[in-house]
């Protein structure tokens, strides 16, 4: 009796490791270089639901931000080894992505705007120390988190995209266009500008 327990669930193993081990057709991961070619701003507001892109032109100051996006041009495309081993690791059909591997990284990025902010802050002066940046749910001072993305390969294309978000008000002018210039470590400098809004 012990023995025919033993045999069906000695089958029933068999059958689940046969079956666990599907061929889902998955191409090898591919180490993809890109190189940073530009950037595009897009207006936020966080009242908005996702993905919170604003087309007005006035904004309430606790909720402005902007989506930073990095255009991207393939450098060179490596293909992995494959592995050839009798069985393979199931993914339960789920292909692993392709590792996107940036030429260069973000040295820094400043904000200005064409106005007075402040008083400490006329126009034309870094403001990156009033933003900071959505992390999934925290908030993340910008240079803490250009820090971070140094070695963060994944990121290269998506660093900013869930948004670079305006800590202060400003006290002196409502109307603003913020410039953004992004340093590369090979020495380029990227730079783009938000439409003009109005900060309530």
């Amino acid at each position: 009796m012990i023995k025919k327990v033993l045999f069906v669930f000695g089958l029933a193993l068999i059958v689940q490791t046969i079956t666990g081990c599907v061929d889902c057709n998955c191409g090898p991961i591919r180490k993809i270089y890109i190189t940073k070619t530009g950037l595009t701003l897009n207006a936020l507001d966080s009242s908005l639901p996702q993905p919170m892109v604003s087309q007005t032109g006035v904004i309430a100051s606790a909720n402005f931000g902007f989506q930073l996006l990095l255009r991207t041009a393939h450098v060179a495309v490596r293909k992995q080894q494959v592995n050839w081993r009798l069985i393979q690791t199931a993914q339960a059909c789920s292909c692993a992505e392709d590792d996107f591997i940036s030429k260069e990284d973000v040295l820094s990025v400043e904000i200005f705007s064409n106005n007075d902010f402040d008083a400490s802050h006329p126009k034309n002066t870094d403001l990156s120390v009033y933003f900071e940046v959505k992390n999934y749910k925290t908030m993340v001072p910008l240079a803490e988190y250009i820090k971070r993305i140094k070695d963060s390969n994944y990121l290269a294309r998506t660093a900013f995209f869930e948004g670079i978000f305006l800590t202060n008000a400003p006290t002196i002018n409502k109307m603003h266009k913020f410039r953004v210039k992004i340093t590369l470590s090979d020495g380029r400098i990227l730079e783009a500008e938000t439409p003009e809004v109005e900060l309530t």
